[in-house]
């Protein structure tokens, strides 16, 4: 179970992730070389070499090929227990950056260098676990965290990395994103956005490395960890507040997203509390 955990990766080879597209922990990705289409949320962004990616927990996200095929990433993962252990007083400042709407930093120069620094120092502390590596792992960890926050305070350079060249497959992902609880179908949503079935689904994949289906059951399936962690309803109201229209429904959909049954999800929830 994550508390924290630094990895870094190759690919040679056109790769798209088809799994984890949301989880309850925190995301910070470092594009080393190469370029990558990242979905977040409610955009896509063209990420490149230097670019600094913040994904908050629960966030629906995932990346695909880009014109290059190989790449080469950081990918430093950690959760809420990982954070307070820095200091509690200290955590809600921490997390700052990952509530924003800035999801992309471009860095260079000096700033390029420090982040990097810092990720393969992190890495070696992992890899050697020498003594006392888990104290400098959050002195270094901590030392990151706060760069990104004052990188936050300083600049804005999100939107730039935005793909807007299809505004409407966006303008349709924020309506799925309000709208998922009401029975949303291929038909239905071509004719409320005057587009045809055809091209809706080619486009909607493109943009977001998503099905239309895939991201619908996605975004009912975070909603309804969210219910088995905040309330005491009983699956077959939490199957209806998420969107389905059949508890059976429900509990096929859950088990093939999260790998869980609705009932063990909340067990493992409450035991992590």
């Amino acid at each position: 179970m994550i508390q924290y955990e630094i990895e870094r990766l190759r690919r040679d080879r056109p790769y798209s992730m088809q799994v984890n597209h949301f989880h309850d922990h925190y995301e910070i990705y470092y594009l080393l070389s190469g370029k990558r289409y990242y979905f977040i949320q409610d955009r896509s962004y063209l990420i490149q070499e230097g670019d600094l990616v913040l994904i908050d927990k629960n966030q629906l996200h995932k990346t695909r090929n880009a014109d290059a095929e190989a790449h080469e990433r950081i990918l430093l993962s950690f959760d809420d227990r990982w954070i307070r252990s820095i200091g509690e007083d200290a955590s809600e400042h921490l997390l700052v950056p990952f509530v924003q709407k800035q999801h992309v930093f471009s860095l260079s120069g000096t700033n390029r260098t420090l982040v990097e620094n810092l990720l393969f120092q992190l890495l070696r502390e992992q890899q050697q676990a020498l003594g006392g590596w888990q104290l400098n792992s959050r002195a270094l960890f901590t030392q990151l965290l706060i760069f990104c926050s004052r990188m936050t305070d300083r600049i804005s350079t999100a939107q730039s990395h935005a793909q807007a060249h299809n505004p409407k497959i966006f303008e349709i992902v924020a309506y799925i994103n309000e709208h998922y609880r009401n029975r949303l179908t291929l038909a239905s949503i071509s004719e409320t956005f005057y587009i045809s079935p055809s091209y809706f689904c080619r486009s909607f994949k493109e943009t977001t490395g998503f099905s239309f289906v895939e991201y619908l059951n996605n975004v009912r399936i975070r909603e309804a960890q969210r219910l088995l962690r905040e309330t005491k309803l009983k699956v077959i109201h939490i199957a209806e507040q998420s969107g389905f229209d059949s508890v059976a429904h429900f509990g096929r959909v859950f088990k093939q997203v999260t790998s869980q049954t609705p009932l063990e999800c909340r067990k493992l929830m409450r035991l992590s509390q």
